[in-house]
C-alpha cells in the first residue's frame, strides 16, 4: 500500500475503518476523511470553507478519538460536509496536541448522498500501529 488512504472492514452492525498513511498526521488525515464518508459520500463535496479546529489527548488512542468526535460533531451537529483534512500532530509533556484544518461546505442530505448515521467513535477495537514507513489506525464507528 504506498501512500495513504482508508478501507472499510467487515463488521455486522458497525463501520471498522482501517486508516493509514505514510506518517501518523496522514493516517489521522484519513481517519476524519474515512468517517466522513462513512455518513456521506465525500467525492461529492466541494471544499469552499476552511475550518480550523484542534484535539487533545494524554496518549495516541484518546488523541485519535477526540480528533474524530470532533469531526463528527462538526458534520452532525454544525452540518458541514468536509472532504479535505490537514493536521499537525505536535507532543508535549505528557500529552498530544492537533491542530487541523477541514475544507467542506454546509451539508446537503440530497447532494451529499447521506448514507448513515453514527451514533459515536468508539475506542473499542481501536489500535494504532507506528512502522518505519506505514501508520495504521483501526478504529469502530458505533452505527
Amino acid at each position: 500500500m504506498a501512500g495513504g488512504g482508508y478501507r472499510f472492514l467487515d463488521h455486522m452492525t458497525d463501520a471498522v475503518i482501517e486508516a493509514y498513511g505514510t506518517t501518523l498526521e496522514e493516517a489521522f488525515e484519513n481517519a476524519a476523511k474515512a468517517l466522513c464518508d462513512t455518513m456521506i459520500d465525500v467525492k461529492t463535496v466541494r471544499p469552499k470553507r476552511e475550518i480550523k479546529f484542534s484535539a487533545k489527548g494524554n496518549d495516541l488512542y484518546s488523541l485519535l478519538f477526540d480528533w474524530l468526535d470532533k469531526v463528527m460533531l462538526l458534520l452532525v451537529a454544525d452540518g458541514i460536509a468536509m472532504s479535505e483534512f490537514s493536521v499537525k500532530i505536535k507532543q508535549y509533556n505528557n500529552s498530544y496536541l492537533l491542530e487541523g484544518i477541514t475544507r467542506g461546505e454546509p451539508l446537503e442530505l440530497d447532494r451529499h448522498h447521506y448514507k448513515v448515521e453514527i451514533k459515536a467513535v468508539t475506542y473499542h477495537e481501536m489500535e494504532i500501529k507506528q512502522e518505519k514507513d506505514m501508520t495504521t489506525a483501526r478504529f469502530l464507528l458505533d452505527l
